[in-house]
């Protein structure tokens, strides 16, 4: 089976350049780089839809299928599964499993299931946290971007020398999720390298360069190259104008 894409052309990647702000992102990424030094990361499970050719590699692997020793599996039992950082910490220490990244929120929504997917982009459902004073700038960008609501706003952190391997946006237990309207991005995209890829013949598509707002399809496999450096990508939730998706989709 193909991408799912965007659009009638099943298209990878769409970019809503032309509907956002001209961006100093010299000055934008300096002042990123200083909150994201004053804020504390946290360990979120990230992947959870892993391709089948990852699964070794993923820490919802281990976690979903318990996939420990007698004795190992005795203390994670110990671990309440409400302290999600310390469950991957453990299971970082005690299996072969991958789990190179760090998140932090600037805006999060309530939890109405345990994925804390299906309402991610509501923005009633989502509330700005003490995060968002060291960010100005960012938050500025943000409030100009085009949508008519605003959801989840994240940072992902990547560790160096690792990958995000491919995934999607959800459990393996809800395949055919509907796809959120969102805009991921890099203050420096030189660094993070994301792509879209095909789950049978594992061809990446990676997006235009020249652009920098990009929107796909959170239900295809994506993830992101290793590269030397500690990166992040900032991905806003919510729900584009009618007039920007129409134009965009069409």
């Amino acid at each position: 089976m193909p991408i799912k894409g965007l659009g009638s052309e099943k298209a990878p990647f769409l970019y809503l350049d032309e509907f956002c702000p001209t961006v100093n992102w010299e000055e934008l990424h300096a002042e990123t780089c200083y909150g994201l030094s004053s804020v504390q990361w946290i360990k979120r499970y990230v992947s959870a839809g892993v391709h089948e050719k990852w699964s070794d590699k993923e820490m919802t692997t281990y976690a979903r299928n318990r996939m420990f020793s007698d004795i190992d599996l005795s203390y994670y039992d110990k671990i309440l599964p409400t302290e999600t950082e310390k469950r991957i910490k453990f299971t970082s220490l005690t299996t072969p499993a991958l789990h190179p990244f760090w998140t932090l929120f600037l805006r999060l929504n309530r939890v109405i299931d345990n994925r804390r997917m299906s309402n991610k982009s509501v923005g009633d459902d989502c509330e700005w946290n003490d995060n968002v004073r060291h960010f100005p700038k960012l938050i500025e960008l943000i409030n100009q971007l085009p949508f008519k609501e605003i959801g989840r706003v994240m940072f992902f952190i990547t560790e160096p020398n690792n990958e995000t391997i491919p995934h999607y946006d959800d459990s393996i237990d809800v395949p055919d999720r509907p796809n959120d309207d969102f805009i991921w991005f890099t203050t420096n995209n030189r660094y993070k390298k994301i792509y879209v890829m095909d789950p049978i013949t594992l061809e990446k598509s990676y997006p235009d360069q020249n652009k920098k707002f990009i929107w796909f399809n959170e239900m295809d496999y994506h993830g992101t190259d290793a590269i030397n450096r500690l990166s992040f990508s900032i991905r806003i939730d919510g729900k584009f104008h009618d007039h920007v998706k129409r134009a965009i989709i069409d």
